[in-house]
């Protein structure tokens, strides 16, 4: 049977073979009700819109490829994939794949991945992977990820892992594991060598903590910003620009209370909270920037990110000066546009 493929918005499919047939011009919308665990659905291409599994499939995301998962259905995501997995769906991460979950979906990250995780889902994140972790989600962090616990979450931080505990969150720390308390009382418990370190309370202190370039009137920050046709624009505000070699005001009142973590004013932080920031845009640029110590604003609950009215734009910082963390983002746009 011959499908026209240009005039469906939608097709599911129920097995390999019909899966591997659409081309990867297809621009609608596929939906994949087949697969086990042990014979799982692949999708291998990159189509120009998401795969969604859903009911009780199992599917495999290979090459660049997005899936959505749903329902019951589990998903395995290699190469830079991309998922998003909702109700009960149970999902794979590895090499570099990112993965939203959501409500009460289980996910296990490897080798770089990036995990938002909501609702009450649940995380193993394994080899570097980097995990943002809302509501009652529950993770437990090994081999030098990275955690962002928020909102009742729980977290069990092991090895090199390091986590932010913010509101109601609850630690667990063992091996090496660094915990960030953000609010000086969170509910942290550690063994081992594992340590509790603070939020800096002052410029001085985040500087020192961050290990910030300075003299003793500027300082070096970095910012996260979209370059669109040689335009570096705010992820804020499409509007404001900022130039090379040029300084950027703030067009509002610098919010000058230290209570609030987001205020009017030009948001700036060290390097990898950049990089972690701007992680799944495929236009992110780094912005090295100049600003004068005396009028930045620190934060007292914060997350990483400082304000100041206005900052002088240095130059571009090329992801591949930005470490380890840098050159994998480079690497995974390197393979999008090819």
């Amino acid at each position: 049977m011959n499908i026209d493929y240009e005039k469906l918005e939608e097709i599911t499919v129920k097995s390999q073979e019909e899966l591997d047939a659409i081309p990867e011009s297809f621009k609608g919308r596929i939906y994949i009700e087949f697969g086990t665990y042990f014979n799982p659905a692949v999708v291998s291409k990159r189509y120009g819109r998401s795969v969604v599994a859903r009911g009780n499939s199992s599917v495999v995301a290979r090459e660049n490829s997005s899936v959505e998962a749903r329902e019951n259905s589990s998903v395995v995501a290699w190469e830079n994939s991309s998922v998003v997995a909702r109700g009960n769906s149970s999902v794979v991460a590895r090499e570099n794949s990112s993965v939203e979950a959501r409500e009460n979906s289980s996910v296990v990250a490897w080798e770089n991945s990036s995990v938002e995780a909501r609702g009450n889902s649940s995380v193993v994140a394994w080899e570097n992977s980097s995990v943002e972790a809302r509501g009652n989600s529950s993770v437990v962090a090994r081999e030098n990820s990275s955690v962002e616990a928020r909102e009742n979450s729980s977290v069990v931080a092991w090895e090199n892992s390091s986590v932010e505990a913010r509101e109601n969150s609850s630690v667990d720390g063992q091996g090496n594991a660094q915990i960030t308390d953000c609010l000086r009382d969170g509910r942290i418990k550690v063994q081992g060598n594992a340590r509790i370190v603070y939020n800096p309370r002052n410029i001085e202190e985040y500087m020192a903590f961050y290990g910030i370039k300075h003299t003793k009137t500027k300082a070096i920050f970095f910012k996260a910003v979209h370059k669109k046709n040689d335009f570096y624009v705010s992820d804020k505000d499409s509007s404001f620009e900022y130039h090379i070699g040029k300084s950027a005001k703030c067009e509002d009142d610098l919010n000058t209370d230290i209570n609030e973590e987001c205020g009017s004013g030009i948001h700036i932080a060290h390097l990898d909270w950049c990089l972690n920031y701007g992680r799944n845009w495929n236009d992110l640029a780094i912005l090295e920037c100049e600003a004068a110590i005396k009028d930045i604003i620190v934060p007292l609950y914060g997350n990483g990110k400082v304000r100041v009215d206005k900052v002088k734009v240095l130059r571009e910082v090329p992801l591949e000066e930005c470490g380890v963390y840098g050159k994998i983002l480079a690497k995974r746009r390197k393979s999008e546009v090819g």
